[in-house]
Formats: C-alpha cells, sequence, structure tokens
C-alpha cells in the first residue's frame, strides 16, 4: 500500500506535492485543535461538578452546626411516629413520607421495642443529613439498624431515603 502511495505522489506535479503537503498539515492541525479543545472543555466541565460537589458539602457542614446548636433540651419526646414526623417536619421532608410503617419487636428479654420503617422519596444529601441530626435529639437517642440510600436514575443529587428506627434499645455506649 505505501509502494502505491508513493508512486502515486511520484507521478504528480511538484505544484500538486506541496498542495497535499499543506492539506496534510492542516488536517494535522485541526485535529489536534479539536483534540485540545475537546479536553479543555471536559476539564472545564469537571471542575464545575467538582465546585457544585463543594459548595454542597459546605451547605451540609453549615446545616450540622445550625441543627447541632439547635437541638431542643432533654426530656421525653413522645411515641416515636410523633417524633419522627416532627423530625421530617423539621428537615422539610414532610411532604415527600412516602410511608411509615410501625412494627412491635419483642427483644431477648421479652421487652417489646417500637419499630418504624419510614421511606422519603426525592431527598437531597443535605436535606437527609437534617432529618438525622433531627432525629438525633439527644433526650432519647434512637438507634438507627439500617439507612439506605438509592439515588435517582435521571437526578444523581436526589435520593429514595429507607430508615430502620427503633426506640429504647440503645444498649451501645455513646
Amino acid at each position: 500500500m505505501t509502494a502505491r502511495l508513493q508512486e502515486w505522489l511520484a507521478t504528480r506535479s511538484e505544484r500538486e506535492r506541496r498542495l497535499l503537503g499543506a492539506a496534510a498539515a492542516v488536517t494535522v492541525i485541526v485535529t489536534v485543535t479539536a483534540v485540545a479543545l475537546a479536553a479543555r472543555d471536559d476539564l472545564t466541565t469537571l471542575r464545575a461538578r467538582v465546585g457544585a460537589r463543594e459548595r454542597e458539602l459546605a451547605a451540609v457542614r453549615r446545616l450540622a452546626g445550625t441543627v447541632a446548636g439547635a437541638r431542643p433540651a432533654a426530656g421525653d419526646n413522645g411515641a416515636l411516629m410523633t417524633r419522627v414526623q416532627a423530625a421530617t417536619d423539621a428537615a422539610r421532608l414532610g411532604d415527600r413520607v412516602a410511608a411509615m410503617t410501625p412494627d412491635t419487636t419483642a427483644a431477648a428479654d421479652s421487652v417489646a421495642t417500637p419499630r418504624l420503617s419510614v421511606r422519603v422519596s426525592d431527598a437531597s444529601l443535605a436535606e437527609t443529613v437534617q432529618l438525622l441530626h433531627a432525629l438525633d435529639d439527644g433526650a432519647a437517642p434512637l438507634d438507627v439498624p439500617r439507612l439506605t440510600l438509592t439515588k435517582h436514575p435521571d437526578d444523581p443529587r436526589r435520593f429514595e431515603l429507607t430508615l430502620d428506627l427503633a426506640q429504647g434499645t440503645s444498649s451501645a455506649a455513646p
């Protein structure tokens, strides 16, 4: 194939060979420029995404500081479902609670433990952190045996949140 190309170029005049060389040089320059511009655009997009994540992290940290400073005084906060409803309202997630399923499980010592499974739709990471801080009020901490976050396929900034909560079973030291 190379021999045929050299043979074909040999049959061209000097002017045609110069034009073909110039066309090849322009093609290489355009290709390299297109690749460089594409790489620059990708880096710009990645920097914007990193900046957005950093801003979201800063917002979560501010929110955690705000929630930590606004904890209620110690005392009885009522039933488990009431506490969870108050926490979802405080986290502005009350309208997105998809399900609250109560359950009472008997432990090994035959003491009934109130449990609640909560499913929240379309929650952001910041809202999830705010809900967890609202649930951790310090007066009577709740156990969270299971927490599941599932990303939405169409919006990776939103999650389906599932919490399994138990009241009064804290056996671990704080």
